[in-house]
């Protein structure tokens, strides 16, 4: 009796020719690192100027799964300080996957389903935040460099939620940098119309 044939890995799909095979068809090929760059710039668009949070959170959660294996554990890399520093403090693996299930627990509920319609989820806009900002460091530590959409949002996250690095050294010299924008205190809505001026000037700045 023959054994089961075996399934293919995502890899070893990705190597079928499959535009070989259908050549009247138009395709796209893109590598992890193009794919992590266009989720987190469409993020990035989504979150600035259409101001829809929840895909935005959903494609710079899914970039940011993909850094993390790409990554094999480097520093600054998603949630691999987290994981170390529960390593370090030696939490079971129970708490450590409970964390990370509560951590994981909105993107989760963004690409799963049940049978019941009617459940909803809380998404907070600032953990929306987070993981967006979360995502574009971790492609500038993993590439060493940034688009204009994550340099943009980079820059005015830096002032908008300037209390986020209240506890670092270099606090003052944040604040100072932070006063020269308007987003110190500012609503959301007016931190994506700032956003979004900064983003046209980025393009307009681009050679032809």
């Amino acid at each position: 009796m023959k054994g089961k044939k075996r399934r293919l890995s995502l890899d070893q799909r990705a190597t079928l020719p499959i535009a070989d095979d259908n050549p009247s068809l138009e395709y796209l090929r893109l590598n992890r690192r193009e794919i992590c760059r266009t989720e987190i710039n469409a993020a990035i668009r989504l979150f600035l100027v259409d101001e829809d949070p929840i895909p935005a959170h959903l494609l710079a959660s899914a970039a940011t799964e993909i850094m993390a294996t790409l990554s094999g554990g480097k520093p600054e890399v998603g949630l691999n300080d987290l994981r170390r520093l529960l390593k370090i403090a030696d939490i079971s693996p129970e708490l450590e996957g409970e964390i990370f299930e509560a951590l994981l627990h909105p993107y989760n509920f963004l690409k799963h389903s049940s049978s019941d319609i009617n459940i909803e989820n809380s998404f907070s806009i600032e953990y929306i935040t987070i993981t967006i900002y979360t995502a574009v460091h971790s492609y500038r530590r993993l590439f060493g460099d940034l688009s204009d959409e994550m340099m943009v949002f980079y820059g005015i996250i830096q002032s908008w939620r300037i209390h986020w690095w209240k506890d670092a050294p270099d606090f003052e010299a944040r604040m100072r940098a932070a006063e020269k924008f308007p987003l110190i205190g500012a609503s959301r809505q007016k931190m994506c119309e700032f956003g979004r001026r900064m983003l046209q000037q980025a393009r307009l700045r681009k050679p032809e």
